[in-house]
């Protein structure tokens, strides 16, 4: 088993005068993610919302095109769009098609549950890969997790997906103690099975959470990475957030599984790349912090203005976790 870094994953080659984005803990910054919306069609007790819980007017196509444009110059590589669920907006086709000439990798998270009869429009539009949450292979405890019963629609739209060429898909599988802990090796199978890759997803501890035992919920995410490891034949880091990708023979072919544990890992933040955007607007440094945004919709129509949001919220970057000494 080998134990190597991936220096570029998931990115395109585009050549473009850039100018690197580093803030004052010198990390770069190349990865952007944007929240389209707040709407979603599951209620998932334990949705993060993208560190977004109020909702607002939701960012135009043109917003959304003028705050990529300028991010490229900086050297952002690869845009996420998410929610909520990106798919209930009814212009994402056009927001994609904007968005494909900009940027050399953009990809979408979404429930699925409008994949299906979107998939091809949003391959042909320039969309290259996607993210479909699905938290279990069970119908009652997806139901119990996102409170509709719409997993059987979930998986035809994933393997709509892999059928018209979004690569890779990868299963989001957020680990909760309880519910799924104990479908690990399910899910690698069926993704296996299908050829996708699987993103197993640490529980993080959000003010939506409240009512639930937080602790009662969290799966220690070591020990996950412990038994992965021992099953691996190879094992990767990806630059962004040190995350380690573990390649897997399953019964049914192949596996790639990707592990994100991001609560108290200071890894994690030390190898933190990314802005995000909130459906209204705001630039959003850190997902665990909302004491720091920085309203860029006013000056989105100020080239120059826009330019200076965001180095100001690159300036505002700080590592969530730190070791104590």
């Amino acid at each position: 088993m080998s134990d190597s870094k991936l220096d570029s994953v998931d990115e395109g080659t585009t050549t473009r005068e850039i100018h690197p984005l580093i803030d004052r803990f010198g990390r770069s910054v190349n990865n952007l993610r944007i929240a389209l919306t707040q709407r979603c069609d599951h209620n998932c007790f334990f949705c993060h919302k993208e560190g977004e819980f109020e909702m607002g007017s939701e960012l135009s196509i043109d917003e959304i095109e003028a705050i990529v444009s300028q991010a490229v110059r900086f050297g952002i590589t690869s845009v996420k769009l998410t929610g909520g669920e990106p798919l209930i907006r009814k212009d994402i086709i056009e927001i994609v098609e904007r968005l494909a000439p900009l940027i050399d990798d953009l990809s979408i998270t979404t429930n699925g549950t409008m994949l299906e009869g979107l998939a091809t429009s949003l391959k042909e539009s320039g969309l290259n890969r996607v993210n479909v949450s699905l938290h279990t292979l069970r119908p009652e405890i997806h139901k119990a997790l996102t409170g509709v019963d719409d997993i059987e629609r979930i998986k035809q739209g994933i393997i709509t997906a892999i059928k018209v060429g979004l690569s890779p898909v990868k299963i989001n599988m957020t680990v909760i103690r309880g519910y799924n802990d104990n479908e690990i090796d399910d899910m690698i199978e069926y993704c296996g099975e299908i050829g996708a890759h699987l993103q197993l997803i640490e529980l993080q501890e959000m003010p939506e959470l409240e009512g639930f035992s937080y602790k009662d919920l969290w799966a220690d995410m070591k020990q996950i990475e412990m038994n992965l490891k021992a099953r691996a034949f190879k094992v990767e880091r990806r630059n962004l957030h040190w995350r380690k990708r573990y390649s897997l023979i399953s019964r049914n072919g192949p596996v790639v599984v990707e592990v994100v544990r991001s609560m108290h890992n200071p890894e994690f933040c030390q190898h933190c790349t990314r802005l995000r955007i909130t459906s209204k607007g705001q630039i959003k440094p850190c997902l665990l912090r909302s004491d720091n945004l920085v309203d860029a919709r006013p000056f989105i129509e100020s080239e120059r203005n826009l330019i200076e949001a965001i180095e100001r919220a690159v300036r505002l970057r700080e590592p969530y976790w730190q070791e104590e000494d």
